[in-house]
């Protein structure tokens, strides 16, 4: 898929470029963000490297487009939202994180709702999924206000930091979409 940029009044979504190297390592690096996902920590510009050249790569071979995202007020790299299809079930995942100095500013449901959008409306996928570690509920806060339902909690079901555990599911289907996009 030819690159493109996703925007409301909120963000600006783009794919990444190798400038965005710096700040995905200054971001990635806190504490904060290895503790609700699974960027490791510490977290090395090189590992930084690496992440923006693989998302790069796999934009490019049409396995998961992840965005960079701009926070439109300043043009600021904010964090990251990726989806990820699955052709057989026309569904995907979605993953994301945010840095910590914009956390609390709407950035990461303003970013999901259009990275929806973008799933049902370009990739035309019937279902888009995302979850979180259970102690991580402003992301379960996130999700919910983007519209998807919550499906569940599955028990000790992530290996993070050494310890099992529990990560709760949302999702949201191409019917709920299109139904809430018509009240709107």
């Amino acid at each position: 898929m030819e690159p493109l940029v996703l925007a409301n009044e909120l963000v600006k979504m783009r794919p990444f470029e190798p400038a965005d190297v710096v700040p995905v390592f200054e971001l990635a690096s806190a504490k904060e963000i290895a503790e609700n996902t699974f960027v490791p920590h510490p977290y090395s510009r090189e590992a930084a490297q690496e992440f923006v050249d693989r998302v790069r790569e796999q934009w490019s071979a049409d396995e998961a487009y992840v965005f960079a995202i701009l926070d439109k007020a300043t043009d600021a790299f904010a964090g990251a939202m990726g989806i990820h299809p699955e052709g057989t079930h026309n569904s995907a995942t979605v993953g994301y994180w945010i840095g910590k100095p914009f956390w609390g500013r709407g950035l990461a449901t303003a970013a999901l709702r259009l990275l929806i959008r973008f799933g049902f409306e370009q990739l035309e996928l019937n279902r888009i999924e995302a979850g979180h570690l259970d102690h991580n509920a402003a992301s379960g806060r996130v999700m919910q206000k983007a519209n998807m339902q919550c499906e569940g909690r599955r028990r000790q079901a992530l290996l993070h930091r050494e310890e099992y555990k529990d990560a709760v599911w949302y999702a949201i289907i191409r019917e709920d979409y299109h139904r809430q996009k018509s009240v709107e």
